[in-house]
């Protein structure tokens, strides 16, 4: 109990943080964007605190970028409950599969034995004797006849549902690394496959690109027409940008307005290219209202690219991005800035 008035003054400083740093944000006090900044000032999420950091480096920590938050990081936690619990009833399902056959093995064993029986005592018996080991092993016989019929159909029974958690499992597991709103990969995904894009881009020696997309005066956007049309855009940027994707190429939402695409074996002039037509792509496109077919005006992008180069972490990677990302933001908007336009500090390589 002496820890107690401690562990209370702990907590209610890191609320008292959470809470004074959303006001500044100016983002709204809902349960699920206290437990952001809680876990955040709390330091029990790492991958969320990065992300923030690298939110507020950039010069992109607003509410509108940090929406996502809660869902990219923290909404986790109920699909992997639905992992273990799937993976609990899997391991149920063996275990009892396992029984099943282990109950084979003792009905056989048994059977076995009155077949010894029998041979063994044919010779030193009368014929009713004989008659009655006989009538025995009939007996034997039939129930494990049985037995083996009722292990085909548990055995059927058991393969059906197993194979029935396996695809749940798998759904699980898309799930958990798909965006809901656009069906691209989540940020989640993006972590692991930029982490495994550099190691084969390393060990096999290709270039390897990343171009990080923003949608432009979003939250402007937002609030004149609507959160439904926003999501409308989102999802609008999301096909146009899988349209015109080369082979190889990979896309995911990072969260709020932020895409990304991966694009190993591209050099950083032809990742440009790459921008450049996605940026057209989605430029040319006209929104309108759904249900009244008023245009709502043009989409248009700005987007970073950089190179990876040997040795960096895939932190370093996404900074340099995020820096030309931020400058073709801060230089007119609606254009593909890279790493090479950045200032002469920053690494240039790749070209």
């Amino acid at each position: 109990m002496a820890f107690a008035p401690r562990s209370m003054n702990r907590t209610r400083s890191i609320a008292l943080q959470a809470f004074t740093r959303m006001q500044e944000l100016g983002v709204t006090p809902t349960p699920e964007n206290y437990a952001t900044w809680f876990a955040y000032y709390n330091g029990s999420n790492p991958e969320l605190s990065a992300e923030v950091d690298r939110l507020d480096l950039s010069g992109m920590l607003t509410a509108e970028n940090t929406a996502h938050l809660h869902d990219d990081f923290l909404g986790m936690a109920q699909e992997r409950r639905g992992l273990q619990d799937i993976s609990m009833k899997i391991e149920e399902a063996m275990r009892s599969l396992i029984e099943q056959v282990n109950q084979v093995e003792r009905g056989a064993q048994d059977y076995g034995n009155a077949l010894n029986s029998l041979s063994g005592e044919l010779n030193t018996h009368d014929t009713d004797s004989v008659n009655s080991l006989i009538a025995m092993v009939i007996g034997e016989t039939e129930r494990m006849a049985l037995m083996n019929r009722d292990l085909e159909e548990r055995l059927a029974q058991s393969a059906s549902e197993i194979s029935r958690l396996r695809t749940d499992l798998q759904t699980v597991r898309v799930e958990a690394t798909t965006d809901g709103l656009t069906g691209l990969a989540n940020r989640k995904a993006f972590d692991q496959d930029i982490q495994t894009q550099i190691e084969d881009a390393a060990r096999q020696g290709y270039p390897l690109s990343l171009l990080i997309l923003d949608i432009d005066h979003f939250k402007t956007f937002n609030d004149t027409h609507g959160h439904q049309t926003g999501d409308q855009v989102l999802r609008l940027v999301a096909r146009t940008v899988q349209s015109v994707l080369p082979p190889h190429c990979t896309a995911a939402r990072l969260g709020g307005e932020e895409f990304c695409v991966l694009a190993p074996r591209f050099p950083l002039g032809h990742a440009c290219q790459i921008g450049e037509s996605i940026r057209k792509a989605v430029g040319s496109k006209v929104l309108k209202n759904r249900k009244t077919g008023e245009a709502l005006g043009l989409v248009t992008l700005s987007v970073g690219v950089a190179t990876h180069v040997f040795g960096e972490t895939s932190s370093q990677l996404i900074e340099r991005a995020d820096e030309a990302l931020y400058l073709a933001k801060h230089t007119g908007r609606n254009r593909v800035c890279s790493q090479t336009d950045l200032r002469p500090s920053s690494l240039q390589a790749g070209a």
